[in-house]
């Protein structure tokens, strides 16, 4: 019975310390954006760092409703000309490029920021969100400043004003 206790206590210890391990690794407000490379539905390579010294929101997409809308929230803010910043779409989820194409056809307003396609997963790896939509903001440093999820034009607007101090 003792021995069954103590196999049972050893199991969760290792749960729980793989847990902490893994929470560990999510880059959170305050650490540094981890670099990538991916392609756009339209066939531009972008990389996160090319855009050093501008503020970027960056939402971390798979093909669903939400995801749809919180994009529709970005696109938005896009458009407004006060907005300083640069805007990103991830589909995470390994996605054929054909399936997103497919995807950001069905959008009532169609976004116009480069909405990149996965397909090894990488930045699903490298960023470990499990809420979708995932959205980041990072400083011109490349500093997550604000990650969050299901946010509004207006709370992205005072985000990116907080960090770029405009």
């Amino acid at each position: 019975m003792i021995k069954k206790i103590s196999i049972v206590s050893l199991i969760a210890g290792l749960l729980f310390l793989t847990g902490i391990a893994y929470a560990a690794a999510v880059p959170m407000v305050g650490d540094k954006a981890p670099d990538f490379t991916l392609s756009s539905v339209s066939g531009n390579k972008v990389t996160l760092s090319q855009h050093k010294g501008s503020v970027v929101v960056l939402g971390l997409f798979h093909i669903c409703d939400p995801c749809m809308n919180q994009a529709t929230e970005m696109h938005k803010l896009l458009n407004e000309s006060s907005t300083k910043a640069v805007f990103l779409g991830v589909n995470t989820a390994g996605d054929t490029k054909e399936d997103v194409l497919a995807y950001l056809r069905e959008f009532k307003t169609q976004v116009t920021f480069p909405y990149l396609i996965d397909p090894a997963k990488d930045v699903n790896r490298k960023y470990t969100h499990r809420f979708m939509p995932t959205v980041l903001i990072i400083d011109g440093e490349g500093v997550i400043r604000y990650r969050g999820s299901a946010t509004s034009k207006d709370g992205f607007l005072a985000e990116i004003k907080k960090i770029s101090g405009k």
